[in-house]
């Protein structure tokens, strides 16, 4: 029978005294029941992270050179628009 990952819902006495938060490994049949209680809840697959585009670094390069060719904006409370002195 195939044994399955649970996230603890609720504090309960399995194999030993499971508190919310923790992570049970049981059996789906054994199982069935307590998620039928909401003591037990079937946990995600782990999605496999993705992989980094191999020219990562130069695009990170680019976008830097192109925000350093940007002036700086001005600050309008130093400098008031308009004719003046």
């Amino acid at each position: 029978m195939a044994e399955r990952e649970y996230d603890v819902m609720r504090l309960h006495e399995g194999d030993k005294i499971y508190v919310e938060g923790d992570v049970r490994t049981i059996s789906e049949a054994d199982a069935q029941h307590l998620v039928a209680l909401g003591v037990l809840v079937p946990r995600e697959a782990k999605a496999a992270p993705a992989e980094k585009p191999a020219d990562e670094p130069a695009q990170k390069a680019e976008t830097e050179r192109m925000n350093k060719a940007e002036p700086a904006p001005a600050n309008k409370a130093e400098k008031p628009r308009g004719k003046g002195k």
